[in-house]
């Protein structure tokens, strides 16, 4: 049996009695199941697609049907016997923590007694300590002031007193000295205000003087400047005239060259035009005297020569007529 269901009880944290009570509820399916071993084997090695081993697999399959039903029923008696003996343990658990909560509660306030008694003095005491120092320190500075000792209290709550004070009276300092410095700038801008009054007066006064000058002075340069603008405008038309005149003799000149130029290059193309009739005409008269010897053969080569010799004759007396 052994080799067809394996199960380690020490998995399930069972001790081996323990799973052998267990094992025993199952014992005869198990005996079942061996006992159809042998046939299973003998069943699956028969040839398929017979009615015989159709027949016999189906009442093998039947057989282990009902061995797992069977095995099916024993589980469900036994998970509920375990189920039954939990919750029977669940039972004892409660009724035993019901019978002593209370008592423990009891005991322990009986226990914590002195502690809770100190508990309560230091917080009432924390809070006596709390409200005499809040008008002295910032709300977010608080700490625990109900576990100090009575000579660290007394330094700690004198030092933050003290703190406080010299803060107020460096404060008032302060604010004096503030107000002080604000009445001496307040005169000092009184004080600087008359002098740019003065100043200001002063000032425009000299504008005055200054825009006189000006006035006079741009009368002067625009004097100077009608002068200069007549002298320049007289100079300009001098200077025009001049030009114009220069770039009229030019003008003649270029026209004068131009001409001349243009009568060279037309002197020059007439000589170039004979020149090249004439070597057209002696070109012509070379290509008329050009013959080819005479020749009692006359075959095709022969033909084709002439031809071709004609044909090119032809040719050079166009070309020399371009």
């Amino acid at each position: 049996m052994t080799d067809i269901i394996k199960i380690d009880p020490k998995e399930y944290g069972l001790t081996d009695q323990t799973a052998k009570t267990i094992r025993m509820q199952f014992e005869p399916m198990l005996q079942k199941m061996e006992e159809l071993e042998t046939e299973f084997n003998s069943v699956v090695n028969l040839p398929i697609g017979e009615k015989k081993t159709s027949e016999k697999a189906k009442e093998l399959r039947l057989k282990y049907v009902k061995v797992r039903t069977g095995t099916a029923e024993i589980h469900k008696l036994q998970k509920a016997f375990y189920l039954n003996g939990g919750r029977f343990v669940d039972g004892w658990k409660n009724a035993q923590i019901f019978a002593s909560e209370g008592k423990e509660k009891k005991l322990e306030e009986i226990e914590k007694y002195l502690e809770n008694l100190e508990k309560a003095r230091i917080e009432k005491l924390n809070e006596e300590r709390t409200a005499l120092i809040l008008p002295y320190i910032n709300p977010e500075d608080v700490i625990p002031y109900g576990v100090m000792q009575a000579d660290v209290w007394d330094a700690y709550f004198n030092a933050k007193v003290k703190a406080f004070n010299d803060r107020i009276e460096a404060e008032k300092k302060a604010e004096a000295e503030r107000i002080e410095r604000e009445k001496a700038e307040a005169e000092e801008r009184e004080r600087i205000k008359t002098e740019n009054e003065k100043l200001k007066a002063e000032a425009e006064e000299k504008e005055k003087l200054l825009l006189k000058e000006r006035k006079q002075r741009e009368a002067e340069a625009e004097k100077l400047k009608a002068k200069a603008d007549a002298e320049k405008k007289a100079y300009e038309l001098k200077i025009k005239k001049e030009t114009d005149a220069k770039n009229k003799l030019l003008a003649e000149a270029k026209a004068k060259a131009d001409a001349e130029k243009k009568a060279q290059e037309d002197i020059l193309k007439e000589k170039l035009k004979l020149e090249k009739l004439s070597i057209n005409k002696r070109l012509a008269v070379w290509i008329d005297g050009f013959v080819l010897p005479e020749t009692s053969v006359n075959n095709e080569t022969t033909k084709l020569i002439k031809e071709k010799f004609e044909s090119f004759k032809k040719w050079a007396k166009i070309e020399i007529q371009k």
